[in-house]
């Protein structure tokens, strides 16, 4: 309640927090700058392979995966919907670019792995 009903000890400038919600923000912080260092880089291992036969298997599944994926780019079937005028018309829905991207990525996934690689984190840090 505001005016002149209100406690002037219940009244806070602008900009000014409770104790609890002071609290509540600061335990997000923490959280958060907690999960920040659990953040790797992710590099594909075999053990023996130099680092030139890991590029070069990695470019050959990424172009594998990519002329493969497209078996997941299909569209989605038209919808049927009636314009202001009353007209029936088919609406053709957008295309979802995220299932052919994930399509690729197990793709690739799977081609590296048949291959006899690992995903592990990076030996190098990178911040």
């Amino acid at each position: 309640m505001r005016g002149r009903d209100a406690d002037p000890r219940r009244t806070r400038p602008a900009g000014c927090y409770s104790n609890s919600n002071m609290k509540h923000s600061l335990t997000r912080i923490a959280a958060a700058a907690l999960l920040l260092p659990g953040c790797a880089t992710l590099e594909w291992h075999k053990d023996g392979a130099a680092a030139e036969t890991r590029d070069r298997d990695l470019a050959a599944c990424a172009a594998k995966a990519q002329a493969e994926a497209w078996r997941f780019d299909r569209l989605p079937p038209p919808q049927v919907a009636v314009d202001a005028q009353g007209r029936v018309i088919a609406v053709q829905p957008p295309r979802q670019d995220s299932q052919r991207f994930l399509a690729e990525q197990d793709l690739l996934r799977a081609c590296m792995q048949e291959r006899g690689y690992t995903l592990r984190e990076s030996a190098v840090k990178t911040n």
